[in-house]
């Protein structure tokens, strides 16, 4: 029986050891059942130029990253046991030091967890945000072919412009917002409220979006000012993919549209921009690319 105390050890240390890896497994499980919302998406997304190479690209980088990790663990852990069995289990005793290591375990891995869990929310946004913004650019590409000039993720500074579409009449500086529904199905479900002033989406509310599209319109608004010279008018629109949006205001402040509701920025209402001054506008915009 002695002789299964040095393999008990070497199990003990590695179970230890492995704690982090258990904890950060758990713990993206747990997020992963309690956050039942869905993506708003419903439309299949159009594949970009060289799409599959990318994604084909990401997946190698994916089983290179966890073939490194496997590596540079496997000797560390083979090199433990390879210790421990070499151990008198007579001199083993649990005592202040090994308190200490253990907690120090403990802690880091609990810290990992959550610094991990956090960089992978994060990451999920991102992705969530750039799969909105594919989807408003596959709506606006129809514009195209009524007179608008589209552009898209243009630099403004420390931030971006995600879209930006110069109509026959108007500019329109257009800020794509990702946000998961219920897990309920149906209409109601699905359907986000305008008042003017604040967004009433089912179970919460959010003006903060809204905010942000006047502000960056107000940035695009000076930035054509400076390179023109001419007060153009811009109008700030909030797109929300895959979700129904009502209005209850005639003229509000902020366009808040199902990406798909795009066609009003090709009707002129009876403004139009001289073709010259289009020009002088388009160049503004694409020189904010080539000053990134």
């Amino acid at each position: 029986m002695n002789a299964l105390v040095p393999v008990l050890l070497v199990l003990v240390a590695l179970a230890v050891g492995l704690l982090p890896v258990f904890f950060l497994v758990s713990w993206i499980w747990w997020q992963r059942r309690r956050d039942a919302r869905r993506s708003p998406l419903t439309d299949e997304l159009m594949h970009l130029p060289g799409e599959q190479a990318q994604r084909e690209a990401e997946r190698l980088a994916e089983v290179a990253d966890e073939r490194l990790l496997f590596t540079a663990l496997v000797g560390p852990m083979v090199l433990a046991g390879w210790a421990l069995l070499r151990v008198d289990p007579r001199l083993f005793h649990f005592g202040i030091t090994e308190a200490v290591l253990l907690i120090f375990v403990l802690i880091v891995g609990v810290w990992a967890t959550l610094s991990a869990s956090k960089v992978l929310r994060a990451r999920r946004k991102y992705l969530e945000g750039r799969a909105a913004e594919r989807a408003t650019a596959q709506a606006f590409a129809s514009l195209v072919s009524k007179g608008c000039a589209v552009y898209h993720d243009i630099p403004a500074g420390k931030f971006n412009l995600d879209h930006v579409v110069v109509g026959p009449g108007a500019v329109f500086m257009i800020e794509t917002k990702s946000r998961r529904k219920p897990a309920a199905r149906g209409k109601a479900s699905a359907t986000v409220k305008f008042n003017g002033e604040a967004l009433e989406f089912p179970g919460w509310r959010e003006t903060k979006m809204l905010e942000q599209a006047s502000a960056q319109t107000r940035w695009l608004s000076e930035h054509l000012y400076r390179k023109t010279g001419e007060r153009i008018p811009v109008e700030p629109v909030l797109a929300l993919p895959g979700w129904y949006v009502t209005c209850s205001v005639p003229s509000p402040n902020v366009h808040v549209i199902n990406p798909k509701m795009c066609n009003f920025m090709a009707d002129g209402k009876g403004k139009q921009l001289p073709e010259p001054q289009r020009r002088r506008i388009m160049t503004a915009i694409e020189e904010c690319y080539s000053s990134a």
